[in-house]
């Protein structure tokens, strides 16, 4: 399998209600973008109608940059129907996007690790990334591209060289989620914990929980595995029926266990973490004890 991934003529007909013009001209493209500024040659561009700029308005910069096709919302045809490229019309370019990704997404060999939770998915994520560094080519999550834009992106930006993908999802409306999870389609997946996050919109914890386990669905769908945080009641009382499950805390019993050891002259700690024979001790550089018991998920079994 080579590195690159293309988008074949086929996939972009595999778009719900897509259109293809000048589809005889079409040639399979490696990268695609939301952003007239940044394109590469032989790309996808595809306009996206956002809070402060339309898309549509940057086709000309696109093409001029290397676009070789783009994709449009069927109600402006019009406008571009002198371009000589193929042009994808599609009912919502948002949605495209997310389609386009699951296809993307469908052609990767690398694993993809999902996080979510209330409170320590970046932190998850940077410690995750930079210990599977030591060994694996790994991309991440970068800035705050954890949405239903960000997640997309992030999948494109992801070819065949990578062994792993750690990606970030966030939510402050019940949905998102779901919407992200299945585009990501996790091998691996985890809720960090349930909190008092974004109550104006998912009402209470009970609310965050049912939003969060969206992800655990789409784990396991794939037949992947999904991190149970057993320290965390809503999670370790609603989360047991996965056939994949691997569980850790603190202060619960769980496959993985963690165990702050002693604290180094600076006030940081050791922290020894067993599953099943394995034991390992890790002085990390942190403070708190909140802080290690965001970061405990077994990177060990990846």
């Amino acid at each position: 399998m080579t590195d690159e991934i293309k988008l074949t003529i086929d996939d972009l007909f595999e778009l719900p209600n897509a259109a293809v013009y000048n589809s005889e001209s079409y040639k399979p493209v490696s990268a695609v973008s939301i952003d007239s500024r940044n394109i590469s040659k032989n790309s996808l561009f595809v306009a996206i109608n956002g809070d402060k700029f339309d898309g549509h308005n940057f086709i000309a910069d696109a093409l001029k940059s290397g676009a070789s096709a783009v994709i449009i919302n069927e109600s402006k045809p019009e406008k571009f129907k002198d371009l000589k490229i193929p042009v994808v019309t599609v009912k919502d370019t948002k949605t495209a996007l997310g389609d386009l990704a699951k296809v993307w997404r469908s052609k990767l060999s690398a694993k993809i690790i999902a996080i979510t939770g209330s409170a320590g998915k970046t932190t998850t994520k940077e410690m995750l990334a930079s210990i599977l560094s030591e060994k694996y080519k790994v991309n991440k999550t970068s800035g705050n591209n954890n949405n239903h834009i960000g997640v997309p992106l992030t999948l494109f930006e992801t070819n065949n060289n990578y062994d792993y993908l750690i990606l970030e999802l966030g939510t402050n409306h019940f949905g998102e989620i779901a919407y992200t999870a299945k585009i990501a389609q996790p091998d691996y997946a985890l809720i960090t914990n349930i909190g008092n996050s974004h109550l104006e919109y998912l009402k209470n914890k009970k609310g965050v929980l049912t939003e969060k386990v969206a992800l655990f669905e789409a784990a396991a769908a794939r037949g992947g595995f999904v991190f149970i945080n057993n320290d965390d009641i809503l999670i370790s009382k609603t989360m047991l029926d996965y056939p994949k499950r691997i569980t850790f805390g603190f202060e619960s019993v769980s496959d993985v266990k963690g165990l702050i050891g002693s604290y180094n002259e600076e006030g940081m700690p050791v922290i020894e973490v067993s599953y099943r024979d394995v034991k390992i001790q890790q002085q990390f550089n942190l403070y708190g004890e909140q802080a290690l018991k965001i970061i405990l998920p077994p990177p060990l079994l990846l």
